[in-house]
């Protein structure tokens, strides 16, 4: 059994990313991945395509994390490894990257695997080593740090850095098994819950008009008749019903019941000009595809063959408030395996957020997605996974004592 100065549960990206710090540091780093390959999620991000950052200034980032609470946490640790050093990071190793319009960051192949390639090489260049395929079983306290008993075997270490994920995806490993392994030491667990995760509509009336879409419109969410949050992003139709970036990145404050409002009208000419003259109902909206139009007037119990004059005050009335503000209930949230994140985790409190350390537990540090934390669409969770696992090994993992110095 060798002993290391530091032990890393977890190779995605926040694991990785604390290994490499510690090893460029001249540090003894072992990476245990219970995967047979490490990366599983990543590899997946943005359908393969990998958004790993967001381009503007860092201190915009930290509204995009649910609310000041989580931003004031995360600001050491972006701001210490913002999205610009992370973008130098992997151009620098020979990966380019672009920023679209929408400041999305990939990188110019559009392959994550180039990403994690990157990664891993770059572990095991700096000497960290990198074992997958290992299951681990119980974590000790011991005199001299940390016990690991796993299915390879026992791994003890000085330093140990639980960077394990959430629950979302649970078929590429994210199982909350850092929760688990937390709780025995006291930390408390927010309850997790799927994050940046479609929206099921309860009597969802436009399954035919599923891959309809509408960019940047405005999102309004009610609960019990009262006003609880605006959003503001794309939407897309599904066959059961909301998603989109503008949804997922609200659905982390949904719960059933609650009532979206969103325009299906895309501009104010079309509704001012819709009761004017003979046309049909069906020829009158022209901005909005034929595929929604119709599906909205059978929910509406309107002929499409109408004349827009014809039909009554009221059922105006009903039209013009479906297009300018369409209410979908919500049924239920889509489940982990749907999720792109994980709200929820290890209590922040329960964390430095300068170290990344522990405030129960010296010498365990917590990084990426298995703490409470979760960002919107756009490589704000990946870029906040890579930045607390630098921070957590720069900042937070002290360097051995040679043995001239002790």
């Amino acid at each position: 059994m060798t002993h290391q100065h530091l032990l890393v549960l977890g190779a995605g990206p926040a694991g990785l990313a604390c290994g490499i710090a510690a090893a460029l540091r001249g540090e003894q780093v072992v990476v245990l991945e219970k995967n047979v390959k490490p990366g599983v999620k990543l590899r997946l991000s943005g359908s393969g395509q990998c958004n790993l950052t967001h381009g503007g200034p860092i201190e915009d980032f930290l509204d995009h994390y649910g609310g000041p609470k989580k931003g004031r946490f995360i600001k050491p640790a972006l701001f210490a490894f913002p999205n610009t050093k992370i973008v130098r990071f992997f151009e620098q190793r020979g990966v380019p990257l672009l920023e679209r319009e929408d400041g999305k960051v990939f990188p110019r192949s559009l392959q994550s695997d180039d990403i994690l390639r990157t990664l891993v090489e770059e572990l095991e260049t700096s000497g960290g080593q990198l074992r997958t395929g290992v299951d681990v079983h119980a974590i000790k306290r011991t005199a001299d740090g940390f016990s690991v008993e796993t299915n390879q075997g026992v791994f003890s270490s000085e330093r140990l850095t639980i960077a394990t994920g959430g629950m979302s995806y649970p078929k590429t490993g994210s199982t909350g098994d850092g929760y688990h392994f937390a709780e025995q030491w006291g930390h408390r667990i927010v309850s997790p819950r799927p994050a940046l995760t479609p929206v099921v509509v309860k009597q969802y009336p436009f399954a035919d008009a599923a891959g309809v879409s509408f960019d940047g419109i405005p999102i309004t969410v009610y609960r019990n008749g009262k006003k609880i949050r605006q959003g503001h992003g794309d939407v897309l139709l599904t066959h059961r019903g909301l998603s989109g970036p503008g949804i997922l990145d609200l659905s982390r404050f949904l719960e059933p019941q609650d009532t979206l409002r969103l325009p299906l009208c895309r501009s104010a000419v079309e509704l001012e000009t819709l009761f004017c003259g003979k046309k049909l109902l069906k020829n009158a909206l022209l901005g909005i595809p034929e595929r929604l139009s119709l599906c909205l007037f059978t929910e509406l119990g309107i002929s499409p063959n109408a004349a827009a004059t014809e039909i009554d005050r009221q059922t105006r009335q009903r039209l013009k408030e479906s297009l300018t503000g369409f209410a979908f209930i919500v049924e239920r949230l889509g489940g982990f395996d749907e999720a792109m994140a994980t709200s929820g985790g290890i209590a922040l409190e329960d964390v430095n957020r300068q170290t990344m350390e522990s405030r129960l537990v010296p010498g365990l540090f917590f990084c990426g997605e298995v703490l409470d934390i979760d960002g919107d669409t756009g490589g704000y969770n990946i870029q906040f996974a890579l930045s607390s696992g630098f921070h957590a090994a720069y900042r937070g993992i002290k360097p051995r004592l040679s043995k001239t110095n002790q």
